[in-house]
């Protein structure tokens, strides 16, 4: 994510943290969480201010959350059950930790060159069989919304072919619309899959 992205996050992260969640959204959060594990390990990846991360652990899961904005961890951080960190995705590692890694709408600000190396990292932070669920905006090419964000877009059958590469299994996708901090609608997609 670029430091103008960041930024813009920052300046507006107690806006973001009041938009409406999606009805898709919402049901793609019921699929993924009702096939983890019980009490399994959650990373909500580029978590913003920390919605779904306080969902997971009120559904009894353990969390760990990160995200490259400093002001919407420190909205999210007043829960302090969850593991929380400011980082950006390239610093993120691990091994075989997380049955289940949720990157709602953050991996759509990674940019395209980095995009399939950052989905390999994911599938080898994952326990064997573990759940990744993903949810970007739909489209082709690289640019800014009018608020300065940077955005990869991405087609539903780019999208497969990369998880198709990096060995993730598709178990089912939902797709939406809903309108962002810009005020613009966009076409929406979260898929689930499993390592």
């Amino acid at each position: 994510m670029d430091n103008i992205t960041i930024d813009v996050y920052n300046k507006n992260a107690a806006e973001y943290a009041n938009l409406d969640i999606d009805n898709v959204s919402l049901k793609a959060y019921r699929d993924f969480s009702s096939a983890l594990p019980k009490n399994g390990l959650v990373l909500d990846y580029g978590c913003g201010p920390g919605y779904f991360a306080k969902k997971f652990l009120a559904d009894g899961f353990k969390v760990n959350a990160f995200d490259a904005s400093e002001k919407m961890i420190e909205i999210a951080s007043i829960e302090t059950q969850v593991d929380w960190w400011v980082a950006d995705f390239k610093s993120f590692h691990a091994t075989n930790k997380y049955d289940g890694i949720w990157a709602n709408f953050s991996l759509l600000h990674a940019s395209k060159k980095d995009f399939t190396p950052l989905i390999r990292t994911i599938f080898k932070s994952l326990k064997p069989d573990g759940l990744f669920s993903l949810g970007l905006k739909l489209g082709s090419g690289e640019k800014r919304d009018k608020i300065g964000r940077k955005y990869s877009y991405f087609e539903e059958h780019e999208l497969r072919n990369i998880l198709l590469k990096e060995k993730f299994n598709h178990i089912s996708h939902h797709k939406g619309e809903a309108i962002g901090l810009d005020g613009e609608s966009a076409n929406f997609i979260i898929l689930l899959s499993h390592a």
